[in-house]
């Protein structure tokens, strides 16, 4: 009778007739119907069959059922019954989000190989929401987004409304509802269950007994939003703005005060997609996902970008400001600190919110102090936020990849130039820079000489600005990881990623230093990349339990650990060995 119930549903639809949402719903109960009383399912090859007829019964339930105003995904499933309709509750199970955000419903899947893909009961799928957030800009505190008490409203203002998350569906549907019965109401009749449909957060499910075993696929969301992004990295690179007008860190779901911020920040030439393989590999991890919040931090990387850390420092602040409640003190730290994950570029905009700054990056560009120079109160104003500023103290940890602190070789050659010159800078800010830099003759000097350098500028070995910046430590408070490639050797720079020498990514101060077999492009889509940042993830989590509320405390001096995650001949290996030793020396 399912089978047939389910022909009969895809003729009517080919008339867009919809009562062919009953018939679907009517194959889910006659195929569990039989499941329960008969051993129609004890041949392996009905069992796969029947299953699969359920399933894409389902599916055009959960992809048609809005389309014939039948379901509103955060409300209710209506169904026309033998005795009428039957209105069938949605249970929203495990999420962060509100009930109000189940605006839209999509069955989208992605490649077969993803991480975190687990076969089994119900549907995964792609969840749209339509909720409007404030921006980021017109709030200075999370006090001043959209209204409510909950940790979702008052950090409304980070969520992306265009970003859809993550749902598996659960239906159970009981004959009863199609059979004529006297006070059928969709309840319990004789031994079958009630009539449901739960939608189950997958990134939770694990804690929750009920629904182990349950289908999940928690890449799908990410791999639709790059599959449908209109992205272009060489043209917002030359346009200056990285596809976007001002930097902006956004969250990957709903704040959660239990979860410790993941941050991650892309490099040159890039946006936040980059990381895709990266988020997948934590959501993947049961304990990870259920401890980590994944945020992430986009800004113009053709700009010059110590005004992009800077609007990172004062959007973080109101960030985890969005942990407070009537018990907590807005300002007061969150219990366990955030990671922040920098590739490339990113890492040293990562590492600009873990130092503090004092005067020597200022001293680096200028010889006078910024109280002497000639500019208003507002250009003033801005300078201060870009070179003096505190370590972030709700940071705990940073993870550098591929990051150059002493910079690139390429940058300086005929590509780095060409580079510099076709990087956007906005008209205005460029010309209020020459004209502070013409009533200050002789202040500035190296690329601040006369310009505002675009951020090919500062990836200069020779950049005074970069030169100090790696000169400068970072908090003591703060932990510090690198993750370096070593493919093939750079002329006169040694072993490299083709473009970041191993002596430029070393950092002699970092806790734990891992050498993988990748490129520059490719090193966080590698899976030793994702294996060192999820041992490190863990160790956070060992670190921050152990430590408890009270984290901000000076970490000893320890021997730094080097690890090889490589399959290159030993001799490859030494040489980036050497390299490594040789920036200790």
């Amino acid at each position: 009778m399912g089978e047939k119930a389910y022909a009969v549903a895809e003729r009517l639809h080919l008339q867009k007739d919809r009562r062919a949402i009953d018939y679907w719903a009517q194959t889910i109960a006659w195929l569990d119907d039989a499941q329960r009383h008969t051993g129609l399912f004890h041949r392996n090859d009905s069992n796969t069959r029947i299953a699969g007829v359920r399933k894409s019964a389902m599916i055009r339930i959960l992809s048609c059922g809005q389309t014939y105003g039948r379901l509103d995904p955060s409300s209710h499933l209506t169904l026309h019954g033998a005795n009428g309709d039957v209105r069938i509750p949605i249970v929203h199970q495990g999420f962060a989000w509100r009930q109000s955000d189940f605006q839209r419903l999509d069955v989208f899947e992605p490649p077969a190989s993803a991480v975190g893909n687990i076969c089994g009961r119900g549907v995964p799928l792609v969840v749209f929401t339509s909720g409007k957030a404030c921006r980021p800009t017109a709030c200075d505190s999370c006090s001043q987004c959209d209204g409510g008490d909950s940790a979702h409203s008052r950090c409304g203002s980070f969520l992306d409304p265009q970003l859809p998350f993550a749902a598996t569906a659960l239906i159970n549907l009981p004959t009863s509802i199609f059979q004529p019965q006297s006070g059928c109401d969709g309840g319990i009749f004789g031994d079958q269950p009630a009539a449901s449909l739960t939608l189950v957060n997958p990134l939770a499910n694990e804690t929750l007994d009920a629904y182990r075993g349950i289908a999940k696929s928690p890449a799908m969301p990410l791999f639709y939003a790059r599959q449908n992004s209109q992205f272009k990295p060489l043209a917002a690179f030359m346009g200056g703005d990285n596809g976007i007008d001002r930097p902006e860190l956004k969250f990957l779901e709903p704040y959660q005060a239990d979860k410790i911020p993941l941050i991650l920040v892309h490099g040159l030439l890039s946006n936040p997609a980059t990381f895709l393989e990266v988020a997948d590999a934590v959501r993947a991890d049961t304990q990870l996902a259920h401890r980590y919040q994944i945020w992430v931090f986009r800004y113009p990387t053709g700009d010059e970008f110590l005004a992009s850390t800077a609007m990172l420092r004062q959007q973080l602040a109101a960030a985890f400001a969005c942990h407070s409640n009537d018990a907590v003190e807005i300002g007061q730290r969150p219990a366990q600190r955030a990671v922040i994950v920098g590739h490339s570029l990113g890492g040293l905009v990562a590492k600009l919110q873990v130092t503090d700054s004092g005067d020597r990056l200022w001293r680096s560009i200028a010889n006078v102090p910024l109280e002497q120079l000639r500019a208003s109160p507002e250009e003033i104003a801005k300078l201060r936020r870009s070179f003096f500023f505190r370590a972030d103290p709700n940071i705990g940890r940073v993870v550098y990849i591929a990051t150059p602190h002493q910079g690139s070789p390429w940058a300086s050659r005929c590509i780095g130039r060409i580079g510099s010159s076709l990087a956007g800078s906005r008209t205005r800010d460029r010309q209020n820079f020459q004209r502070l830099t013409a009533a200050n003759p002789g202040v500035f000097s190296g690329e601040f000489s006369d310009s505002s350098p675009s951020s090919v500028d500062l990836l200069r070995p020779t950049s005074q600005l970069l030169q100090a910046l790696a000169a400068t430590p970072s908090s003591r408070r703060v932990v510090i990881d690198s993750i370096i490639g070593d493919k093939l050797p750079l002329p006169r720079s040694g072993p490299s990623d083709l473009v970041v020498p191993v002596a430029s990514a070393y950092r002699k101060e970092a806790e734990s230093t891992a050498i993988v077999d990748a490129t520059h492009t490719t090193i966080l889509r590698s899976n030793a990349t994702h294996q060192v940042l999820l041992k490190i993830l863990r160790s956070h989590l060992d670190e921050s339990s152990s430590a408890g509320c009270d984290c901000l405390v000076d970490r000893s001096p320890m021997e730094p650990s080097i690890t090889i995650e490589s399959s290159k001949p030993s001799a490859d290996v030494s040489r980036a060995i050497g390299a490594v030793h040789a920036c200790a020396l």
